[in-house]
């Protein structure tokens, strides 16, 4: 079954799944992966964490509390976090024209956390497609763990 994931928002999938979410541009899409277990996860989002924001809490929205989120209920449907795979996919600087640096974007930061913090829980990141000034989309077909990155720039790529 297609199991579609909007921006700020996250699903988890079993065998027979493909977790699909578009649009990301400096949003980043995250995946964990228990691969003994064929459990997936996927969040889609916007920002590196509630700092950047003082809205109405959705922890989707931001990596550091959808990261925490996301492995908590994966783990209470029988993954395990030592088992557990990432990819990234996002995080462009959608409006290079305006900032300097990359460092500065609101992708690059999006990628940065995403990378730091899977480091800090010792998830190891095996694939990404993450930066330059395009847009993507992605599908994850969680029997296998390959994900379809769909883009203009590149149209499609597996990882």
């Amino acid at each position: 079954m297609i199991i579609n994931i909007k921006i700020a928002d996250a699903n988890i999938g079993f065998e027979e799944d493909i977790l699909k979410t578009i649009g990301l541009g400096s949003c980043v899409a995250l995946t964990l992966y228990d691969r003994e277990k064929k459990i997936g996860g996927m969040i889609h989002y916007m920002l590196p964490s509630r700092t950047y924001s003082n809205v109405v809490f959705n922890p989707y929205k931001y990596c550091d509390t959808g990261l925490a989120n996301l492995i908590l209920e994966m783990e209470q449907l029988g993954a395990k976090k030592y088992r557990m795979e990432s990819k990234l996919v996002g995080g462009a600087n959608m409006f290079s024209t305006f900032i300097k640096s990359v460092e500065d974007s609101i992708g690059y930061r999006n990628v940065e956390i995403a990378r730091r913090m899977l480091k800090e829980l010792r998830i190891p990141v095996v694939a990404e497609d993450v930066g330059s000034d395009y847009s993507r989309s992605v599908e994850f077909n969680v029997k296998t763990g390959i994900l379809r990155v769909i883009s203009i720039k590149n149209g499609e790529i597996y990882i």
